[in-house]
């Protein structure tokens, strides 16, 4: 019995980081991480710390985390992650009294503009 637990874990596992692999595609392919990018950083007097903030919405953490980690109140993460929950950037996966947000993608630290892809 124990056995064919780990198994169901273990498959569960991959099906969820399958699902991720999905989602992170269809982000860049439909959204673009420029886009995703700008999203994240527009406005923000430290766009960097809001990126950090985003790359750590892993589906388990919550708007005081997401704050601390920005360096923001918890009532402007809370602003911040309904604005970018309606620009299907993240997406709650908690219960409806403790939110907890995931990200589409992992963003890279600078802005892709200007990077020419390698065919």
């Amino acid at each position: 019995m124990r056995d064919r637990l780990v198994r169901c874990k273990a498959m569960d596992d991959l099906v969820a980081k399958q699902n991720e692999v999905l989602i992170g595609l269809l982000a860049r392919s439909t959204i673009g991480v420029e886009s995703i990018h700008q999203t994240v950083t527009k406005g923000k007097k430290n766009p960097a710390a809001y990126i950090e903030a985003y790359n750590a919405l892993s589906g388990s953490v919550g708007v005081t985390q997401a704050a601390k980690i920005a360096g923001v109140s918890k009532g402007t993460m809370s602003d911040t992650l309904k604005s970018w929950e309606e620009e299907g950037i993240v997406y709650d996966v908690g219960e409806p009294n403790r939110p907890l947000y995931k990200r589409l993608l992992v963003l890279p630290a600078q802005s892709v503009r200007g990077v020419k892809r390698k065919d």
